[in-house]
């Protein structure tokens, strides 16, 4: 039986505001639980929620920038359901009349997107042998992006989501860090006949927190509903979370239809009308997006494609990249870029505003090289007492001994004690086997802490070498 996965995506995204979306509370989940609420986020009698304009502005921006349709007036629902981390026993959403519909974000097609609420959350590991609810979060504004089904593979999928985190970076309407919640992923999959419409009948993965686990949970229920269908059985239509340390997904409920959540207007939310000067205003103060700033940056750098795709995959990563070849040869900063910096960022677990080295003491460090003051593994060295210490590099260098030794008598001496060291080696070059160089010299780098001069040190040793 030939069957082809269809899968359609649920994207909650929290925007990057200072407050909640219908209250004045700080939106963030770090503080100490149930410290960052408030009667109309809590929902208490009386209180009336007031929409914030500047998740309104991050809405429409997302919208523009996935090539949406933005509705000049969309409405506010209440949806009903009740789970302990939703206090109001109702999500504040957008179902019938959403913000914008229509768009196509790397030709999957963006059905829809809204403005919502976030619930609570729930702590399994505050109060042995119970669950402690945690009400920061609630009311904090999203944008929930709704796909078409148009996925066809879990790697595909993966693919599609990297790409999309990566506009939304761009566009500055979420920091994006899955880690801390604020970009969440459920996925509708079904198997069916290739060239058929999806059937009725899907499943439902929730609170995907990783794309590695979104990939992986995918596969395994693709696999699991063709080998149902296979052998003559019925997918039942249901709720599943991912188990990452069994690696297979388990039941949580059945599969819930829009009826079972009662949605109605809210009678406390008046619609939400925006005019097209506004609209416009957004869309002039819009920044880059990732495809410009890739053709921008093959334009005005001569880069390749995939030292591109690295340096435009953070927006902040990007800006520190144009800072440095601002000062520098582009090519050159994009090396250091890509191999010191994100080493380092890598190595810390750190984002680029973490390390202490800023563009224009990594630019002074690359001029030092390149005026052949200190050489490149010296200056490796180098960069990574600035990035701890925060000192420039002129005055690292000097400190640490680190500049380029071009004195041909201690580099005869580094050299003597290379080949004396290794007189196997020595024969081998002088049988034929002249890659071997390359040894010798990081020998020599290695003796000198990595200062002595590398052209220096080759002529000297082929010298040696070939008399």
């Amino acid at each position: 039986m030939m069957l082809e996965a269809v899968i359609g995506l649920e994207i909650h995204v929290q925007l990057r505001t200072m407050t909640k979306l219908f209250c004045a509370d700080v939106a963030t989940a770090a503080a100490e639980p149930n410290t960052q609420v408030c009667p109309a986020c809590l929902g208490l009698p009386g209180a009336l929620p007031a929409l914030n304009r500047a998740a309104v502005a991050l809405a429409v921006r997302a919208a523009l920038g996935l090539g949406c349709t933005v509705h000049r007036t969309s409405v506010f629902e209440r949806k009903s359901y009740f789970y302990p981390d939703l206090p109001k026993g109702y999500q504040i959403t957008q179902a019938a009349r959403p913000l914008a519909t229509d768009g196509t974000f790397e030709s999957v097609r963006i059905r829809r997107l809204h403005l919502e609420e976030d619930a609570g959350r729930l702590l399994h590991d505050r109060v042995a042998g119970s669950t402690a609810v945690d009400l920061n979060r609630a009311g904090v504004p999203l944008i929930e992006i709704v796909t078409e089904p148009d996925l066809r593979d879990a790697a595909g999928t993966r693919a599609f989501l990297t790409r999309l985190r990566r506009a939304l970076l761009h566009l500055e309407v979420s920091d994006c860090e899955m880690q801390n919640g604020s970009l969440r992923v459920d996925a509708n999959v079904s198997v069916n006949a290739p060239g058929r419409a999806a059937p009725a009948v899907r499943t439902e993965l929730k609170n995907l927190n990783s794309f590695a686990h979104v990939q992986h949970a995918l596969e395994y229920e693709i696999d699991r509903q063709t080998r149902i269908l296979e052998e003559g059985g019925t997918v039942e239509p249901e709720t599943l979370l991912w188990d990452a340390s069994a690696g297979r997904t388990r039941r949580t409920r059945g599969k819930e239809s829009d009826s079972d959540y009662r949605f109605h207007p809210d009678p406390d939310v008046p619609p939400l009308t925006i005019t097209d000067a506004w609209v416009a205003e957004v869309r002039r103060n819009m920044p880059e997006l990732p495809a410009a700033k890739a053709a921008r940056f093959a334009a005005a750098y001569d880069l390749p494609p995939e030292d591109i795709e690295v340096l435009t995959a953070d927006p902040a990563l990007a800006s520190y990249f144009e800072a440095v070849a601002q000062r520098v040869d582009a090519k050159a900063a994009a090396g250091w870029v890509m191999t010191e910096v994100l080493g380092w960022l890598h190595r810390h677990d750190s984002r680029i505003e973490g390390v202490s080295v800023d563009a224009q003491a990594l630019a002074d460090l690359i001029r030092l090289v390149e005026q052949g003051r200190v050489s490149r593994q010296a200056a490796r060295r180098a960069f990574t007492i600035m990035a701890e210490s925060g000192r420039p590099a002129a005055e690292v260098v000097a400190e640490h001994g680190l500049t380029q030794v071009r004195d041909e008598s201690r580099i005869a001496e580094w050299v003597d004690r290379t080949l004396a060291e290794f007189p196997e080696e020595v024969a081998s070059y002088r049988a034929g086997r002249t890659r071997i160089m390359a040894f010798f010299v990081g020998h020599i780098m290695k003796l000198s802490g990595g200062t002595a001069d590398p052209q220096r040190s080759t002529a000297l040793l082929r010298e040696r070498l070939e008399r």
